[in-house]
Parts: structure tokens; sequence; C-alpha cells
């Protein structure tokens, strides 16, 4: 099996396959709320830490790899400043209006993002996404947290002047879930170093990313609920046309501009175009918004983009 055909594979192995077997187990209780927490945490603080190590070890440091930053805040705020300018305004209720806008700030850059970009271009897809899942649980805590709970104060308080609380921000942003973050700067430390990968890591990396894949999408699976989301796919277009479209157009031109290497111009693409994150789903159930909303968003853009937006980037840029 050449190259080509083996990356086919992993669109169907490690992608939509999961995805079916976990809605299956959770609509048949083979899989439990519990279980799926556990499979979320293994994957976050063990394999993400280790693939963010052994990527980040052997990625080539440019200069281009300083411009990913500012093209990951570009990601993830655009959509929300739209959200907050434009296209929220459409609802009148506050909580409508702050579901819609963490569902446009959070996407699923690090996970399935570095699946797919790993599918693509190998460990290097892998690494980039990594730096975009960092920026992007900085701006899930410091960002996300604080816009949720200012709607819901706000929709209390029937639209008089809400008053943030900062009690628990640290813990959040300070955790075991953010283990990977040293996983990344261990491996950029060996590699400035110029100490040399073994070569035994590439093959761990091989095995290990397909484990994660699954840790990672039979959760995805088991939050499918069409009875839930069924109600408000109609509202999830603006959403569709937003990520699927405008973010990834402005990117594109936007890498052609500033970037020189053509695999991070095509990996920024593909981070622009991933689905919602179900973290929006997560932030809306914290603070009491919309949380059907958001499962409609998450569905509708995932299921989209693992069906027909993925496929047609994969032969684009592969």
């Amino acid at each position: 099996m050449d190259e080509i055909s083996a990356r086919l594979v992993y669109l169907l192995t490690d992608l939509i396959l999961p995805l079916i077997v976990g809605y299956l187990l959770y609509q048949r209780r083979l899989l439990t709320d519990t279980a799926v927490n556990r499979l979320i945490r293994i994957n976050v603080v063990v394999f993400f830490t280790l693939l963010s190590l052994f990527s980040f070890w052997a990625l080539p440091l440019t200069q281009d790899l300083l411009m990913l930053p500012a093209f990951f805040a570009f990601i993830i705020l655009f959509p929300g400043f739209l959200s907050w300018r434009f296209l929220g305004r459409r609802f009148h209720s506050p909580i409508d209006r702050g579901t819609h806008l963490i569902s446009a700030l959070l996407s699923n850059i690090g996970t399935l993002g570095g699946i797919c970009a790993y599918i693509i271009y190998g460990e290097r897809g892998f690494a980039y996404a990594q730096i975009g899942g960092a920026c992007q649980n900085l701006v899930l805590v410091l960002l996300a947290f604080p816009i949720a709970q200012y709607y819901y104060l706000l929709h209390k308080s029937r639209g008089r002047a809400a008053r943030l609380e900062a009690r628990g921000f640290l813990g959040l942003l300070v955790s075991w879930n953010q283990l990977s973050i040293l996983g990344m700067a261990a491996g950029i430390l060996l590699n400035a170093g110029g100490i040399v990968r073994p070569a035994v890591l590439s093959e761990a990396f091989s095995y290990i990313i397909h484990i994660s894949a699954w840790f990672a999408m039979l959760p995805v699976g088991s939050l499918i609920n069409f009875h839930r989301a069924r109600h408000f796919v109609y509202l999830t277009l603006d959403m569709i046309f937003l990520r699927f479209l405008v973010v990834p157009l402005v990117t594109f031109a936007a890498a052609r501009l500033l970037i020189s290497d053509p695999i991070v111009q095509n990996a920024l693409v593909i981070f622009a175009s991933v689905p919602a994150a179900i973290n929006a789903t997560l932030t809306a159930r914290l603070y009491h918004l919309n949380v059907d909303y958001t499962i409609a968003v998450f569905l509708v853009t995932t299921v989209l983009y693992l069906t027909i937006l993925f496929p047609i980037t994969f032969f684009l840029f592969r």
C-alpha cells in the first residue's frame, strides 16, 4: 500500500470509524459518561503530552514558526469578532447571543485539526496544531469563560450591567490538562540543543497517534445527539458559512502573503476550517447558556467536515 492510500485509510479508521463506534456504544449504554471523561483525560494528559514532545523534538525550527501564534490568534478571534459585531445580533436573548459567540470562538484545532494535519503532513502537521491548541486553551479560560459568565449574568439582571467573578480561572488555566504545553517546551529545548531524536520515537509516534485518534473520536461520537440538536440545525447555517468559507479564505490569502513554507500555509488553512469544538458545549453547560444550540453547531460542522470538507482538503493539499 502506497503512502497516499495509507492516509486515505487513516481518514476512515482514525476519524469516521471511531466516531460511528462511539455513537453506537453510547446509544447501547456500553460507553458511559464516566468512561468518556476518562478517555478524554487520558488522551489530553498522556498521549497529547508524548505526541507534543516527540513532534516538537524533530520539528524544523524556522522563521515561519514564529508567525504561527499570530495566525492562530486570528483564526480563533476573528470568528468571535464577526459573531459579536454582526452575526450574533439577530438573537434577542443574551443567553443566545453569548452561546453564538462562544461557538464562534472555540474550534477543534488541537484534537481534530491535529489528526487531520498529521494525515496530510505527518508529525509536522500535528506539531503545528498543538501550538493552536495551546492558544485555544488560553482563549477558553481567559475569554470564553468570562464571556459566557457575562451573558448569563446579563440575562439574570435583565439587561443591566453584569459583574464578572474571577474565582477558579487560575485553577482552570494551570491544570493537568495543560501538561502537553510542557511536552511542547521540552521538545523545543531538545531540538534547539541539537540533541537528535532517537529513531525509535518516530515509530512510537506513528502508533500513539492512531491510539490517540480513537481516544479523541470515541467521545465525540458519544456526544452526537440528533434529538436535542434537530430544533437548532437551521440556525447553524451562518456558522457553516463562517467556519468553512470566510475564515479559511481570509487565512489562505494572509498565509500566502506572509508565510514562505507551503506546508505551513496549507496547514493554517486546515486549522482555519476545522469544525466547532465540544468545549463550546462544556462552556455552555457550565454557565447555563443554550447547550442544545452548541450541540447542533458541533454536530453539523463536525459531520460536514469529516464527510465533505476534509476529503476535499486532503486531495487539494496532499
